[in-house]
């Protein structure tokens, strides 16, 4: 009697099966495989302990492996359902931006279309410092932010790779800076700045502007209470993200434009990340979440020539 995927998960071999099925989950018809010796290499097993685990894999049609001599062995068929069904991590499970904007909804619908050969689910949550942490503790695969957080991170030691750069404006259009006195051109001595200390841009944005600023005094405050305190006179300047200001319909703010020495397209470009090490899930995002796609995702949404579904 053919064991049950439960059985097999809680046995022995249970964590081989998992590592194996997420690793073929990044492979696709035709492409060669590591050999048995290369993946004892990799999962620190035995070599009866990986033909097991493969057999099994192959019970359950999740693959169909062929031998092709001094080839090596090949990927005749796959189904990346049942790999992930015999998978400890049932689900891909992602992290991204709020959907607040048309730009974070197009990006939410571009990677629930791309990905559409897996079982995929995303956490919508605020603050990139935040959603890095939920990569790295292993709680999701992978995460969305802005390649100047991701590659903030990164130089900071933090254990994560940047898996895909998804382009300029993919993140969002740019950011502006919001002024409470309408007469203003710029942050002046001693006013007072937003500044969330969650978010890298917007934290890297603000002290970028106030550097050569005397007397600034910086109110702890979330990027997105931005509005809300210049017109409730709790701050005089904040840094915040032209998409939702124009698309909440905000009237009457004073919008001064960032130069473009300060607003690069670090800022504005989205980045899939994965936590170090993890090759499997960094594959699998790059052979499927292809930039110049998501992009015609997006600006379909924008548009309003497809519906975002997400």
């Amino acid at each position: 009697m053919k064991s049950s995927i439960n059985d097999v998960l809680y046995q022995k071999t249970g964590l081989t099966v998992s590592q194996l099925a997420q690793d073929l989950m990044s492979r696709v018809k035709g492409e060669r495989i590591p050999s048995i010796s290369e993946y004892e290499d990799k999962f620190q097993v035995s070599r009866g302990t990986i033909q097991n685990s493969l057999n099994y894999l192959k019970e359950q049609r999740a693959v169909v492996l062929v031998s092709r001599g001094h080839l090596g062995t090949c990927v005749e068929d796959i189904d990346y359902q049942k790999l992930q069904a015999c998978s400890l991590n049932r689900g891909l499970l992602g992290s991204m931006p709020l959907a607040y904007s048309h730009t974070y909804q197009g990006l939410a619908t571009a990677l629930y279309r791309t990905l559409s050969l897996f079982s995929v689910n995303m956490v919508y949550a605020r603050g990139a410092e935040y959603r890095l942490q939920l990569v790295a503790g292993g709680v999701c695969q992978f995460a969305v932010c802005s390649m100047h957080a991701a590659r903030q991170a990164i130089d900071d030691q933090f254990p994560v790779d940047i898996a895909v750069d998804l382009g300029p404006g993919s993140y969002l259009s740019r950011h502006v800076l919001l002024l409470r006195d309408p007469h203003a051109k710029g942050i002046e001595n001693g006013m007072r700045v937003a500044y969330d200390r969650s978010s890298p841009d917007q934290r890297q944005l603000t002290e970028l502007l106030t550097r050569q600023v005397k007397g600034v005094h910086f109110v702890d405050l979330r990027a997105h209470q931005t509005v809300s305190a210049i017109r409730s006179g709790m701050i005089d300047a904040g840094v915040w993200n032209m998409d939702e200001i124009v698309e909440s319909g905000y009237q009457g703010l004073h919008i001064v434009e960032l130069s473009k020495d300060i607003s690069a397209d670090a800022f504005s470009s989205a980045a899939l990340v994965v936590k170090k090490g993890e090759d499997a899930s960094l594959l699998l995002l790059q052979r499927n979440v292809l930039p110049d796609k998501v992009r015609e995702i997006q600006n379909a949404v924008r548009a309003g020539t497809l519906a975002a579904d997400y």
